[in-house]
């Protein structure tokens, strides 16, 4: 049996909103002492972090607890954007197994790290495990992270997001056990008798057929379809964003392909990245990854109306995989751009959740980029949410 339950409390009082949120927790959850806390938290919470670990501990009855900071948290019950917010889940289960780890430093020592969680985890894994990550978005590169595991272990699903704040700190905090600490990689793999579901939708959606990329440099664009890129883009963003391109550069972004040997920009097929720079007058792009000619793209659009449609597709999609199995917890990574500031309005993700999915323990926060599986490869991901869907067998 897997039990499970979700609290949250926007109380700026750190004493009250982990006691308030730990407390609904396990009052949904109905036990006495869970396996594993996980919490994640806003930044201003952490002038009392002894106070939070102390009472955490005291109402779980758990020390492993494990999280991270985010500029916003999230539950089934809505969104906290721009206050103070904390979240707690609780599980206990006797076929869920849940193996956490932290990892400090974490800068420089991705491909060293990568290969000791390959190790911790790999004796354990099971046909249907998964990788929970949670890096610091500010120290270290994510995509060394996760191809070190994959060198080492092969494929294995991999989810999370960058631990974010909102910028008055200038760092993000990672948290396992008595231990709360920055330029760190928190995480747990998660084995046992269970069935994941992972699935992404995007903020971001394509306003151009696929394109061809003709002439490239490393990561400038030179020509798509034999034309000079920036040509291509003006015609994208014709109107009053073409005549204030740094404001474009907020709202429109390049599809690449998630995988260079399929070479597919299809829905579910591409990566979102940010236009960087650009040249008008030598006609030239520079995106936010490397590209090659040859390769297929799309311009896409950050738009709040085409996010819903994605949105709602991929919950379909979500459904149609539980075939009438109920999920019993479940995560969400929702990029900090998303929210608010695509939708003007909070909430916006998880009322679409739990309009398709009902009333479950769902727990996530805002990151600073999401990880995530494309076919069977991980990736960064940007501008998306990451959703995960834990069942029994």
């Amino acid at each position: 049996m897997l039990r499970a339950g979700v609290g949250q409390s926007s109380n700026p009082s750190t004493e009250r909103a982990a006691e308030e949120a730990a407390t609904q927790a396990m009052t949904r959850a109905g036990i006495g002492q869970a396996d594993l806390a996980i919490v994640f938290f806003t930044v201003d919470h952490l002038r009392d972090h002894q106070k939070l670990l102390a009472l955490l501990q005291q109402i779980t009855n758990t020390d492993r607890i494990l999280g991270c900071s985010g500029v916003g948290v999230l539950t089934g019950e809505g969104e906290i954007e721009g206050k103070s917010g904390l979240a707690v889940l609780v599980l206990s289960s006797n076929e869920l197994d849940t193996h956490p780890f932290l990892f400090h430093p974490l800068r420089d020592r991705e491909q060293e790290i990568g290969a000791e969680i390959a190790r911790q985890v790999g004796r354990r894994l099971e046909k249907d495990a998964l990788l929970v990550l949670l890096p610091d978005a500010y120290n270290g590169q994510p995509r060394r992270l996760f191809e070190s595991i994959e060198e080492q272990h092969g494929f294995l699903p991999l989810v999370g997001a960058g631990c974010s704040e909102n910028g008055a700190h200038g760092r993000t905090y990672q948290l396992y056990g008595e231990t709360i600490t920055t330029n760190a990689v928190s995480g747990l793999a998660l084995t046992g008798s269970y069935k994941s579901f992972i699935d992404i939708t995007q903020g971001c959606q394509p306003v151009t057929e696929p394109l061809v990329i003709t002439k490239a440099q490393g990561n400038l664009i030179l020509e798509i379809n034999n034309r000079p890129a920036f040509e291509t883009f003006a015609k994208v963003i014709k109107g009053p964003l073409l005549e204030d391109l740094r404001r474009a550069l907020a709202f429109v972004f390049a599809g690449l392909p998630s995988e260079p040997q399929r070479n597919s920009v299809a829905p579910g097929e591409y990566l979102v990245r940010n236009i960087v720079g650009i040249d008008p007058q030598q006609g030239i792009l520079a995106v936010a990854e490397e590209v090659f000619e040859g390769e297929r793209m799309v311009f896409t659009l950050r738009d709040s109306q085409r996010a819903r449609e994605d949105l709602n597709q991929m919950l379909q999609r979500q459904v149609a995989n539980l075939r009438g199995k109920p999920p019993r917890l479940g995560f969400y990574f929702n990029c900090c751009a998303r929210g608010t500031s695509l939708y003007g309005i909070s909430g916006i993700d998880t009322a679409y959740i739990r309009l398709a999915l009902g009333d479950f323990p769902l727990i996530g926060f805002f990151g600073n980029f999401e990880l995530g599986p494309l076919g069977k490869k991980n990736h960064l991901l940007a501008y998306t949410g990451v959703l995960v869907l834990i069942t029994e067998r």
